[in-house]
């Protein structure tokens, strides 16, 4: 995480409410990604979910924001996978147009099963970035320009929290 925070333009913890009333500090860390060119995938390259979505450049490579995150962690030796819930529950370790999904170790997918059930067995808008370093599991919540808080986004940090994630390994990252 540490290029991610030293990439970071600013580094808050926030008070964030919880569905149960408690409020836990979490930190938000504020990012700046540069526009791809072109901003978008060509129409018709994949479902037009994906190529409404805004790209980002990360080193000179056009991805979705969510993929340049997990570049960051990968250059602290982390390992990981967008979790792509919007489209099936599909983990991506590369963009859609160059590779197939990708399935979580053993370990991660026993601690994502957890924090799944948790949420009352619901899967959609799970957290976007899943990252591993050894034992060691992480959590992002990525927000390009102008994207807002989903409403069930407190209630995976809360149902992460009851399946023994720390508040620390639970990152809010937002590209401005």
């Amino acid at each position: 995480m540490e290029s991610l925070f030293a990439r970071a333009t600013r580094v808050d913890v926030i008070a964030y409410p919880l569905p149960s009333g408690d409020v836990i500090q979490i930190r938000r860390l504020c990012v700046h990604f540069g526009r791809a060119t072109p901003g978008y995938l060509k129409p018709g390259t994949l479902l037009p979910t994906y190529t409404s979505k805004p790209l980002v450049s990360f080193n000179g490579d056009a991805m979705f924001g969510e993929l340049a995150l997990l570049r960051w962690l990968e250059a602290d030796g982390w390992q990981g996978v967008w979790v792509d819930t919007g489209h099936g529950r599909k983990l991506w370790h590369d963009m859609p147009t160059r590779a197939n999904p990708v399935t979580l170790p053993p370990p991660q997918q026993k601690l994502h099963d957890q924090i799944v059930a948790a949420n009352g067995g619901r899967a959609g808008g799970f957290f976007d970035v899943m990252a591993w370093r050894g034992h060691h599991t992480i959590f992002v919540e990525y927000k390009g320009v102008g994207e807002r808080a989903p409403k069930n986004e407190a209630a995976w940090i809360a149902a992460a929290l009851r399946a023994g994630v720390s508040k620390n390994d639970l990152l809010l990252v937002r590209n401005e």
